[in-house]
């Protein structure tokens, strides 16, 4: 599943089509695994849990693309009830250009792989949820596209994380840790017995 989600061509393997394949897994899977996508509204309604703050790193990175962003979130309840979970936040760029801070062109069409953190997610939850195990499992999926245009961020700029901690983006191909910071603060709130962290770290092919 997860090689079959990498080899998807960027135009297909969009951050909607994530939420989609998540939202069919949880179909698949009722008894035990329930499904939660933050589309872009929600992402800029304020947290009560954390002091009203917004997911404003995740959106920073979002900005160039015509491709709306999504948080995902798979709970899978096989554990007992008030055992910690362990959380697997997966980083989830469907396609990187590396923003204004764009990528050389040589085997960029690569950078469709830079998902592969959330492809893993999907496929340990949906292997987790086949074998019945007897844990509480979560996965946290922030996914965007990064690309460059008129309202796409830019080096300089100054934006505040979801826990309050403000970040200066000095290159805007430095994606990843902006939607995972925010998605593993979000994690916080499930009190997590462990929080595995999968991420792709691709480069710029220098």
């Amino acid at each position: 599943m997860a090689k079959d989600l990498g080899n998807l061509p960027g135009n297909h393997c969009t951050p909607s089509l994530l939420a989609k394949r998540a939202q069919k897994l949880c179909d698949d899977h009722k008894e035990k695994l329930s499904c939660q996508i933050l589309t872009e509204i929600h992402l800029n309604e304020p947290q009560k849990e954390f002091n009203n703050r917004t997911f404003d790193a995740l959106l920073a990175v979002s900005k160039g693309s015509e491709q709306p962003p999504r948080l995902i979130i798979l709970e899978y309840s096989g554990g007992k009830k008030n055992a910690a979970p362990i959380v697997l936040v997966g980083k989830g760029v469907t396609f990187d250009s590396g923003g204004i801070s764009l990528k050389p062109p040589n085997k960029m069409d690569e950078m469709k792989f830079d998902m592969m953190g959330a492809a893993a997610v999907l496929g340990t939850i949906s292997a987790t949820a086949e074998l019945q195990l007897p844990l509480n499992v979560v996965g946290i999926i922030p996914a965007v596209e990064n690309l460059p245009s008129g309202s796409a961020m830019k080096p300089g700029d100054v934006i505040t994380s979801l826990s309050g901690q403000t970040i200066e983006i000095l290159n805007t191909d430095a994606e990843g840790r902006l939607i995972l910071c925010d998605a593993l603060t979000y994690a916080e709130r499930y009190k997590p017995d462990v929080v595995i962290d999968i991420a792709t770290l691709t480069g710029a092919f220098r």
